[in-house]
């Protein structure tokens, strides 16, 4: 796989085991987007609602992108079950051109 100095240092996959824990990956993630690391592609609510109580859902999730390489990252909670996670995409492939 190719290295990207934007998202390498995101590129392992985490299972998140508190609430806390979740909380803190989504504070450092809106900063992330702040600064233009990442955009958010999709997702099941904005990520400041991750602060509210109750949650905003049984199950939640933000999809992401490196701006810089396009790698897709998401992060995931099943909010009644109790389990998170932070997983990571592979880098897209170029599109080839197709002959006439």
């Amino acid at each position: 796989m190719a290295s990207c100095s934007k998202c390498d240092g995101f590129s392992q996959r985490l299972n998140i085991g508190t609430f806390g824990e979740y909380q803190d990956i989504v504070r450092q993630l809106i900063e992330i987007v702040n600064q233009g690391t990442f955009f958010l592609v999709h997702a099941s609510c904005p990520l400041q609602d991750v602060f509210n109580t109750p949650m905003p859902g049984d199950s939640i999730f933000h999809d992401f992108q490196c701006r810089m390489c396009g790698r897709a990252f998401r992060l995931g909670a099943d909010t009644y079950q109790g389990n998170a996670s932070w997983t990571v995409g592979e880098l897209p492939k170029p599109i080839e051109e197709k002959p006439n």
